[in-house]
């Protein structure tokens, strides 16, 4: 691989994305750890924690899930807002990293499930050709997240089958989206698209509407925040686009429903993993149980 290809990457052509250490993490640019626990070996743990039980801590670092079980840990340093984002806060012309969008989403009452699901070719339109983390929510909506997952180019949602029309989620995810907006004009101009599809620039961020009868919809609707700087600087070529996607018809189904509801990690760029004594353990996502916490899903290499 090339010296100059971008750090993030080099990450996705990976296919895993390993858990920093916790002096890279703190230099890392846009990062803030909430959260830390103090193992008696001395080491300092940083990062957020998603799961503290009688027995373990979970805590999420910038690209991964360890689990620290109590008898290890001499102090938990807990931060008054579990829900604060989990990086600084981003800057106009700037969209906030996956791992904010997950946890907001995460928090949201009416999601029911979050799991990663494998990223299907676009061969034309806006986003031909960019690479992108895909994630499915509860049934028949998906987020996709392009270009550098820490500094995407683009913050896409989607609504399939029955989804498609349905004007009170359109709402939903168009607020959602406004929630990170940095000005009244971005603002207004996002709202400003009429649901039906079109266009809006201001700056170097653009708002746009995908209908379901557009050549590059997929079956879907979709509304988005993109850079279109960003977009170009993230482009890759046939070859190097195949081995980070999979065709749309080995993944979505009739409706927009996923041909089948479990990936190998294999079929996934994995931006989660927990450590175990046998090594990272890729995490799919999250469900959420009867009691109404969301648990790991968890999935075992080959």
């Amino acid at each position: 691989m090339p010296s100059s290809t971008p750090k993030w990457l080099a990450l996705l052509l990976a296919a895993s994305l390993a858990t920093l250490s916790t002096k890279q993490q703190s230099a890392a640019e846009g990062y803030a750890a909430p959260d830390s626990i103090l193992l008696k070996d001395g080491t300092v743990v940083s990062g957020m924690i998603v799961k503290n039980t009688a027995d373990a801590v979970w805590i999420q670092e910038r690209y991964g899930i360890s689990k620290h079980p109590k008898s290890e840990i001499t102090r938990i340093r807990n931060a008054a807002d579990l829900g604060m984002e989990f990086t600084s806060a981003h800057t106009r012309g700037d969209l906030p990293s996956w791992r904010v969008m997950v946890n907001d989403i995460r928090n949201n009452d009416s999601i029911t499930s979050l799991e990663q699901i494998p990223a299907t070719a676009i061969d034309n339109g806006l986003y031909k050709n960019v690479p992108y983390l895909s994630f499915r929510l509860n049934e028949l909506l998906e987020m996709n997240i392009y270009g550098d997952p820490d500094d995407p180019a683009a913050i896409e949602f989607g609504a399939y089958g029955r989804q498609a029309n349905n004007d009170e989620l359109r709402r939903t995810l168009r607020a959602f989206l406004a929630g990170f907006l940095t000005s009244r004009q971005e603002v207004a101009a996002i709202y400003s698209l009429p649901f039906t599809g079109g266009e809006q620039c201001v700056d170097t961020m653009c708002f746009k509407i995908i209908p379901v009868s557009a050549p590059d919809s997929y079956g879907g609707w979709w509304i988005s925040i993109f850079n279109p700087g960003k977009l170009t600087a993230s482009r890759m070529d046939d070859a190097t686009y195949a081995m980070v996607t999979r065709p749309p018809s080995e993944v979505i189904g009739r409706g927009g429903r996923l041909i089948r509801s479990s990936w190998s990690p294999a079929d996934l760029l994995n931006v989660f993993q927990e450590t175990s004594q046998d090594g990272p353990v890729p995490i799919q996502g999250f469900k959420r149980d009867k009691f109404g916490e969301f648990q790991l899903i968890k999935k075992q290499r080959n």
